[in-house]
């Protein structure tokens, strides 16, 4: 597999539980409730974020996959041997995925274990060594102020 370039888009996911991992690998796509969705779903890759109840490999970041197309559907629809859960009507992304990866190294989260979706880069998510480090600066400010890309106005 082709390692994506640095300043490829990755946004960072929340997997709740192992065979929710489990199916995004086995059926290649992941779930995300659109009422929960980042303003800007702009991404090329997911890296998948595993909370405590991964036991051992809690609390890092240790996959990321391709991001192949985006769809919106009902819950009911992505797990139709679920028609009476809560949320079944509820609609959601079904982002369908290329073949899980691992990254060479695992991005821990040491304070910060309450993730939600984090907007970063390849690059940064390569050299990252905790969680914290994954937040890309904002872009600077205009600093002519004017939004005319630096020219001057006499």
């Amino acid at each position: 597999m082709i390692e994506p370039d640095n300043d490829a888009r990755v946004l960072v996911v929340i997997v709740p539980q192992p065979r929710d991992l489990a199916l995004a690998r086995n059926a290649g796509w992941y779930r995300l409730p659109l009422a929960h969705a980042p303003p800007r779903l702009a991404a090329d890759y997911l890296a998948f974020y595993q909370p405590a109840s991964f036991g051992a490999e809690r609390w890092q970041i240790r996959h990321y996959a391709a991001i192949i197309r985006y769809q919106i559907v009902r819950r009911y629809e992505l797990l139709p041997e679920e028609p009476t859960h809560p949320r079944a009507n509820e609609w959601y992304y079904r982002i369908d995925i290329g073949p899980i990866c691992d990254l060479d190294r695992p991005v821990s989260a040491a304070r910060l274990r309450r993730i939600t979706f984090i907007a970063t880069t390849f690059g940064q998510l390569q050299r990252a060594i905790d969680v914290t480090d994954l937040f890309v600066p904002p872009t600077p400010p205009d600093v002519w102020g004017s939004g005319l890309g630096g020219k001057s106005i006499r």
